[in-house]
């Protein structure tokens, strides 16, 4: 699974000039945005990789050379439950198609009935925009919550803005 996500990855990365080339002009950072992705997480509760898949919503709101946004994340896993997360991040534009950014907020994890985890998520993640309102994004997490209890996620994702 590791190897497939790393080959995703290249490709996406691969792709990315090709894509910034076929985008818009049009293409914005700014505006409400919905999105979806699937990735690999890796827990300390367990000790395993896992699938895991998510949904996400949000706001981005362009001021000139960086992007300011929030969003609110379900991710789930067959192993590890589902994860909640509220964050913020903060990007620079790379080019007028592609960011860069980082992230940071709260997240609640549900291992399983009756335990749930406060903690905090930090990370970075890459967006290429395209079509003037879609986006694709590569992102590595870390979340650190209650009980010593540590998490990392690598995920693609797709979506829209509106």
């Amino acid at each position: 699974m590791r190897m497939m996500m790393l080959a995703a990855a290249a490709a996406f990365v691969a792709a990315t000039p090709a894509a910034a080339q076929e985008a818009t002009a049009g293409t914005t950072f700014t505006g409400a945005r919905i999105g979806a992705n699937v990735g690999l997480a890796d827990d300390d509760i367990f000790g395993t990789e896992m699938f895991t898949y998510g949904v996400e919503a949000g706001y981005d709101a362009d001021v000139g050379g960086a992007v300011l946004g929030a969003s609110v994340e379900v991710q789930d896993s067959d192993d590890t439950g589902r994860d909640i997360a509220i964050t913020g991040r903060v990007g620079a534009k790379a080019s007028p198609n592609f960011l860069v950014y980082g992230l940071a907020g709260y997240t609640n994890l549900k291992p399983f009935s009756g335990l749930k985890l406060d903690g905090y998520r930090v990370g970075a993640g890459v967006e290429l925009g395209f079509a003037e309102k879609g986006f694709a994004k590569l992102e590595q997490r870390y979340s650190n919550y209650e009980l010593g209890v540590d998490g990392f996620q690598t995920v693609l994702g797709v979506g829209i803005r509106f």
